[in-house]
């Protein structure tokens, strides 16, 4: 028995130094190998994604046919700097609207819809544009990510059963199986709620095409001339944001030695005609004069150089840049109370939004980084969805999740992108994730 066992033990080595040697050869194909392995588990395909939609949609939890009966009109991929899809785009039929849905499961699988309408991949909007960089960000972190966050887990099966943020009609929140928790029988988590359009029913304002019929005031800007409408500059995006704030509060105010009263503020057209130079004392004439004041107002320089840096500001011709920290002295000096947050503070989410469901819209000044001035835009939160659900952990323990949707004003004129919902929070399940100081709050409230 001992003899035989002696040749089998060699073998036995041989074949395990052979193993041995081979793992030594090439640690880094085989470790690459596996995290290729890994990371593939998390990744969504677009057959999945489409797969995945049709039949939430056939089962969503709602009574609401038109939602049941949406068709994919098309898919889109908005890919990364590294060349790797980071979500789906789809579109809708029927102008029905549209979802932007992550392509790995380690990101919240629903990060902006719309009910009617289309998203542009490719808009200017600048606003827009920052929120992609943020996702960009977020997918990055995800990437790094050996496990999806527990949040993001119980997200996707709600997704995926029908019962995503937008499949839902009744504002009631969702119980999970797990709700027979004791502890949530006794005490139910609060309803759903959705505060939508607050200043975008009143002032849909731009940039351009009459808004600035008086802009800049008293300076000679020839970069403008013939290259923007009107042949001026535009009003800037702080004038725009400001100004429909005002006009949702319909409050008289004095702005540069101007009264704009309650009477002309409910007066002022939702969308300018575009007339280059409307009549003195018209309500059209009005806005104009408005938002040239409040940019005086607020320092608004009307050139391509951004003050005190010698900056120049992105594109070519004629841009308007406005200081974000004079949005909230300006507000003060004028019946308000108005302070500014760093947006992602989780504390500072909960100040947001209980703003909005008190129906108060929040400015929002952002960048895609500290030093990208010329990159910045400043725009109006006009709309919420407050999103309450019961989740199980790992160890089947029930908890309460909460998580907001936001509707945006982007100050882009008639952009169908405005009627979006956006998330910015909670992306990859927890955690500070995009600078601070790239985003701020205004939170501005009549006295």
């Amino acid at each position: 028995m001992m003899h035989t066992c002696k040749p089998l033990r060699l073998l036995l080595g041989i074949v395990f130094s052979v193993l041995a040697c081979s793992r030594d050869e090439n640690p880094k194909a085989d470790r690459g190998g596996l995290e290729k392995f890994a990371n593939d588990k998390f990744i969504v395909s677009r057959d999945e994604a489409l797969s995945m939609v049709e039949y939430a949609h056939r089962n969503a939890r709602t009574l609401d046919d038109k939602k049941k009966n949406k068709r994919v009109k098309k898919i889109e991929d908005f890919v990364g700097p590294q060349g790797k899809t980071i979500f789906y785009s789809i579109t809708y039929e029927n102008n029905e609207g549209f979802l932007l849905m992550s392509a790995d499961r380690r990101m919240k699988p629903l990060l902006a819809y719309s009910d009617q309408g289309a998203f542009d991949l490719n808009t200017d909007n600048p606003g827009i544009q920052l929120w992609k960089d943020f996702i960009v960000e977020n997918a990055k972190v995800a990437a790094n990510l050996d496990t999806a966050h527990i949040n993001v887990v119980n997200e996707w099966r709600l997704f995926e059963r029908g019962e995503g943020a937008n499949l839902r009609t009744a504002e009631q929140p969702v119980w999970t199986p797990e709700a027979s928790c004791d502890y949530f029988v006794n005490h139910p988590i609060p309803a759903n709620v959705t505060v939508q359009h607050l200043t975008h029913d009143v002032a849909f304002w731009g940039q351009g095409s009459g808004y600035n019929a008086h802009c800049p005031d008293g300076i000679n800007t020839p970069n403008c001339n013939g290259s923007f409408d009107c042949s001026n500059a535009p009003v800037g995006c702080g004038p725009v944001a400001i100004g429909q704030v005002l006009r949702y509060y319909a409050r008289t105010v004095n702005i540069g030695g101007t009264s704009y009263t309650t009477q002309m503020f409910n007066a002022m057209p939702r969308l300018h005609s575009g007339t280059c130079a409307p009549a003195d004392g018209t309500p059209e004439g009005n806005l104009s004069h408005l938002l040239r004041d409040i940019g005086k107002s607020v320092d608004a320089t009307y050139n391509t150089l951004v003050p005190f840096l010698g900056i120049p500001m992105s594109g070519s011709g004629c841009q308007t840049w406005s200081q974000p920290g004079k949005t909230d002295d300006f507000f003060a000096t004028r019946g308000f109370t108005a302070f500014d947050l760093d947006f992602f503070n989780a504390s500072n989410q909960t100040t947001i939004k209980n703003s909005l469901l008190a129906r108060r819209p929040v400015i929002v000044y952002g960048s895609n980084c500290s030093t990208c001035l010329p990159n910045m835009h400043i725009w109006v939160i006009d709309g919420v969805q407050d999103l309450h659900a019961i989740y199980t952990n790992q160890q089947g323990y029930c908890y309460e999740h909460s998580s907001v949707l936001y509707q945006m004003n982007w100050g882009w004129a008639d952009d169908p992108q405005n009627n979006g919902w956006f998330s910015y929070t909670g992306i990859v399940g927890s955690g500070t994730l995009y600078n601070s100081s790239n985003m701020k709050a205004y939170i501005i409230t009549p006295n």
